[in-house]
């Protein structure tokens, strides 16, 4: 039944949390490694950004981006649950600061559906589209899209701008990423690979200017909902 794995807590409230969702091609501790430090073409040297936050002359990027210290400072808009870690120090990755992170990144649809027992739930099981071992909220992001919100935080801070990324969607489980109208069935959601965020008075247009010129992956510009999609497909942008 359902019902029995529905309830479960929230590793804020200190409980445990519940398995990740295995993803095809998770990556495990040694391929982040691997991944972050090579995920950004000349990231030794990233000369001056290409764009300002909130007006004024452009800055050029710190010294050893990549390699000072990395962190993240994010915020859930409707939950208003927020976080602030560094998920990377001396070259090592700090595990429990990043599962945080995945964890906070989690999806709030799917997990909904799971505290309010829904049947929708209990069909896709009984149905066989979702297992039971599928009954989880969240998944280990791709250590790249982490480390491309790192980049949104470090260019803020630059400029002196102390405000979180609003996010409005991290991971989606493919069942709900079927119900979300006008979401790519092969969605890099779906895959633990994109974010949707806002960042306070910012305009989305500055938002995903700064994003383009990353070149992490893709940069998506929506308009009409308010809030920029990043991930870690390749280069390609959207919506200008």
């Amino acid at each position: 039944m359902v019902n029995s794995l529905c309830n479960f807590p929230s590793p804020g409230d200190g409980g445990i949390w519940p398995a990740p969702l295995s993803l095809a091609g998770e990556i495990g501790r040694r391929g982040f490694l691997q991944a972050s430090l090579g995920c950004m073409a000349g990231a030794a040297s990233l000369g001056a950004f290409a764009t300002v936050p909130d007006g004024g002359a452009s800055k050029a990027a710190p010294q050893g981006f990549w390699s000072q210290p990395r962190w993240v400072w994010l915020r859930r808009l409707g939950t208003k649950e927020e976080i602030k870690t560094y998920y990377w120090r001396d070259g090592q990755l700090d595990q429990q600061a990043y599962q945080k992170i995945c964890w906070f990144l989690r999806d709030r649809r799917f997990e909904s559906l799971m505290a309010q027992q829904s049947p929708v739930l209990t069909h896709a099981v009984t149905s066989g589209r979702v297992e039971k071992s599928q009954l989880t909220p969240w998944a280990l992001m791709d250590p790249i899209v982490v480390d491309i919100l790192y980049a949104y935080c470090s260019w803020l801070s630059v400029y002196g701008v102390s405000r979180p990324l609003d996010v409005t969607s991290g991971f989606r489980h493919f069942l709900t990423n079927s119900m979300t109208e006008g979401a790519a069935r092969d969605s890099w959601h779906t895959r633990a690979g994109a974010v949707d965020f806002t960042i306070p008075g910012v305009s989305i247009e500055q938002v995903a200017r700064f994003g383009m010129w990353l070149a992490g992956g893709g940069v998506g510009l929506y308009r009409n909902k308010n809030f920029t999609h990043v991930d870690r497909g390749r280069v390609r942008t959207w919506g200008k």
